[in-house]
């Protein structure tokens, strides 16, 4: 589900399902997993780039119920799931995120197009963002199924207001608004994304790797020590919470008995 390739000490990590635009499921994240463990005491990696291949970089996570992120699929249930067990898995996915946002090598995120709610949280984590002028941005999902628990690190990258005004709307947001909030680095124009990042990536590789995480080290200990992950955490209680609504059970009984199509248009019919 993703590809790897090496360019001097820049490696380079592709999501690899385009046809699906690029779900997240644990079957991704643990094979993203396995190969940043692969590479941490790797002095010829100095840098890690992030892409995907095709027209999104990555749409959220999978819905389908064989890569749903949870244990309990919510289709599978009258009622609600358990919210104990929910929580849980929640937390677990809040683990995978903070072990990314502490990996000591910088990772850059390339992002050529839509990078739409779950997904947030992997550009979250990521140190750099240069985008396409293609590129979307936002949490459509917020409507009816739920909160990436880290809330794709908005209220720290894009401030209290924004963060607001985009869970609150769901709207989705162009490349240049993205930078103007600081949610991103840089915008490029598509065709030159590869090679924009391509050359950022190396300059950052040329310093040593131990300075370059101590660099980084020193950066998120200002956020961690403002109680990021503590916000994070109460994070994944609400968005457990969250999933015991009708909104959360209702998406996915008209997901399971009508298909996809169905489930966006019924989300688009009902708040927009």
């Amino acid at each position: 589900m993703i590809t790897v390739s090496q360019t001097g000490r820049v490696l380079n990590i592709t999501l690899n399902r385009p046809d699906d635009l690029n779900p997240l499921c644990w079957q991704v994240l643990n094979e993203l997993k396995t190969v940043l463990d692969g590479v941490l005491k790797d002095d010829t990696v100095g840098v890690v780039v992030i892409g995907a291949a095709g027209k999104a970089f990555s749409t959220g996570y999978d819905l389908r119920e064989e890569h749903w992120i949870t244990s309990q699929y919510p289709a599978n249930f009258e009622d609600h799931v358990d919210i104990r067990q929910d929580r849980d898995d929640v937390h677990t996915i809040v683990d995978y995120w903070m072990k990314l946002w502490r990996y000591p090598k910088p990772i850059i995120a390339k992002v050529q197009g839509d990078c739409l709610s779950g997904a947030g949280e992997l550009l979250g984590v990521c140190d750099l963002a240069i985008v396409s002028e293609r590129a979307r941005f936002g949490h459509p999902a917020g409507r009816d199924l739920g909160i990436p628990p880290s809330i794709m690190f908005w209220p720290m990258l894009i401030g209290l207001r924004k963060t607001k005004e985009l869970l609150y709307t769901s709207r989705l947001i162009s490349a240049t608004e993205a930078q103007q909030i600081g949610l991103v680095n840089e915008v490029v124009p598509h065709e030159q994304l590869d090679d924009r990042v391509a050359m950022t990536a190396a300059h950052i590789a040329r310093a040593p790797s131990d300075n370059l995480s101590i660099l980084k080290e020193v950066s998120n200990t200002w956020f961690e020590n403002m109680g990021m992950e503590s916000s994070v955490r109460r994070g994944a209680d609400l968005d457990a919470i969250y999933h015991q609504f009708d909104s959360f059970k209702d998406f996915f009984r008209t997901l399971r008995n009508e298909g996809v199509k169905a489930a966006f248009k019924k989300r688009r019919d009902l708040f927009g």
